[in-house]
């Protein structure tokens, strides 16, 4: 869905015969809620017994870092290359994931558009070890009040943001990671429900069917309050699915080995994108890649192109690059 909603914002086509897809990924923004709170929920999952801050960090800072690292190096490398200009606070704020925190242009997104989300997810690593033992010891009732206040929370903070603060900081404020931060803290708060086997949400297909709908109806109406309580019914719904042995379409494995690889595609998407414009523009090709066709043409070509680019470099990234450096960096399983 972000790969969709991205393309859409870099591909200028006006191929008719893709406007039914740009149409349909228009809110694939939505998807990094979804990752937002996959993520609280797959590191209760994970989360080890007796665990010490330093450990969980490490290998937090092992899975994500040396392949945003080498992202962020491409970036610099493609702006360069296309004659842009870095500027040196917000390329320190990049190399340090904080850029996201300082609510002014040329921040949150600069350099390499999706970095603002590792931002996010350096605070909620950064805090789980604090709040999930907090959350493990209230009572099921107490977990089902928070899951239904946290939402609700987020909304009026958000409101309050947006009739408050300057138009320029309400502008990037939801990129800001206390905003962010009530989408993984569901996931969490989900993920211990699931654990405990308290978690009283709908099957896997129920919750399917809700997670489209909710989709779809977000193209006519701001249903982000229940969004992250949607996508953690659907994740609730498929790890419960895998523990009770129940069919599972995301246990086929070319799905859970484009779910590895997923990380680095995420990471260099936006700028296979961005960098194959440079070079079409460059060589003048824009009315073909770009121009009114009336079948799929050049912009089906960018499309599937830049789809398959990106996967060719995601995966040495994931074998080459994540792995290796998970195995050097993090810490040893346990017996």
């Amino acid at each position: 869905m972000v790969w969709g909603y991205h393309l859409g914002i870099v591909n200028p086509a006006q191929n008719a015969a893709l406007v039914p897809f740009f149409r349909a990924v228009h809110h694939g923004g939505i998807g990094v809620s979804f990752f937002f709170v996959l993520s609280g929920f797959v590191l209760v999952w994970s989360f080890r017994p007796n665990d010490t801050t330093r450990a969980f960090l490490r290998r937090r800072f092992a899975k994500i870092y040396p392949n945003y690292a080498f992202s962020l190096l491409c970036a610099l490398v493609i702006i360069v290359l296309t004659g842009g200009v870095v500027s040196g606070w917000p390329l320190l704020g990049n190399v340090l994931l904080v850029n996201s925190w300082f609510l002014g242009a040329g921040f949150p997104n600069a350099i390499n558009l999706v970095a603002w989300t590792l931002c996010c997810e350096a605070f909620f690593y950064v805090s789980l070890p604090y709040v999930l033992p907090r959350l493990q010891r209230l009572t099921t009732e107490r977990l089902y009040t928070w899951l239904a206040v946290v939402p609700v929370l987020a909304l009026l903070g958000n409101t309050a943001a947006a009739n408050l603060l300057p138009a320029e900081a309400a502008a990037h404020f939801g990129f800001f990671p206390p905003t962010r931060y009530h989408e993984f803290l569901v996931g969490v708060i989900v993920g211990v429900l699931v654990l405990r086997g308290s978690w009283a949400g709908p099957g896997l297909w129920p919750s399917t069917a809700l997670a489209v709908v909710t989709y779809v109806a977000h193209s006519w109406a701001d249903v982000s309050v229940v969004v992250p309580l949607v996508f953690a019914a659907l994740i609730a719904a498929a790890a419960k699915a895998d523990v009770d042995g129940q069919w599972s379409p995301w246990r086929w494995q070319p799905v859970v080995v484009l779910g590895e690889v997923s990380y680095a595609f995420y990471l260099m998407h936006f700028l296979v994108m961005t960098a194959a414009v440079d070079v079409i523009r460059h060589l003048g090709q824009e009315s073909f890649w770009f121009g009114a066709q009336p079948l799929v043409g050049g912009a089906g070509f960018f499309l599937a192109g830049t789809m398959i680019v990106t996967l060719l470099i995601s995966f040495p990234m994931y074998y080459w690059l994540e792995r290796p450096m998970m195995r050097v960096l993090g810490t040893k399983k346990r017996p």
